[in-house]
């Protein structure tokens, strides 16, 4: 779903990139924005154990990780390492938000559980994207439709712990259903 969206939020990012790049950000200093506004997410929540506060922290640390591909295409800057350290903070970023949920009275061993959930769905497209196996699009939920279940999870968590935690073993369900998804896809595309 995201995927799809992707291409339509493009009308709305590429002016914002333009600008950015008229004042002088790069790609990577956006890359990095996004991990210093995850960190104050973390230690925001931490400190006041109120989702509330984190939320809009996300959804800008988000929109930082949307602008930074968008930057160096229009910059054209695009490369390997800025590639690298994108998906190597992403990784850093999703384990961030997804841990605050202990901080909040999650059970911490789920959590754990849904953080390495969230890397292997992650590291299972890279992999198959190196053995040639098309993911991008593939399992029920990707990087962007995890996000808004966290927002959505930090949002209601102080009105209805237990509708969030409807939410969070949704959210782990679906997790587990792509990460056989895709090994599925991989395993499917190679003879035995």
């Amino acid at each position: 779903m995201i995927t799809r969206l992707r291409k339509e939020s493009k009308k709305l990012i590429s002016p914002i990139a333009s600008a950015l790049i008229r004042v002088g950000f790069t790609a990577n200093a956006m890359t990095l924005t996004g991990l210093a506004l995850a960190v104050v997410f973390l230690l925001v929540v931490w400190a006041t154990r109120n989702a509330f506060y984190g939320v809009a922290l996300l959804i800008v640390s988000s929109l930082a990780d949307a602008l930074d591909g968008e930057i160096a295409r229009l910059s054209g800057k695009a490369g390997p390492f800025g590639s690298f350290l994108d998906s190597s903070l992403d990784r850093i970023e999703d384990t961030i938000f997804i841990s605050s949920f202990a901080l909040l009275g999650f059970q911490p061993l789920l959590v754990s559980l849904l953080v390495g959930l969230s890397l292997s769905i992650s590291y299972l497209r890279a992999k198959a994207e190196s053995l040639g196996v098309k993911a991008e699009g593939k399992g029920i939920i990707e990087r962007g439709e995890r996000l808004i279940f966290v927002a959505a999870i930090l949002l209601v968590s102080p009105l209805s712990f237990e509708v969030a935690t409807v939410l969070f073993y949704a959210l782990f369900v679906l997790s587990a259903v792509t990460v056989v998804q895709r090994f599925l896809l991989v395993s499917s595309a190679f003879p035995k």
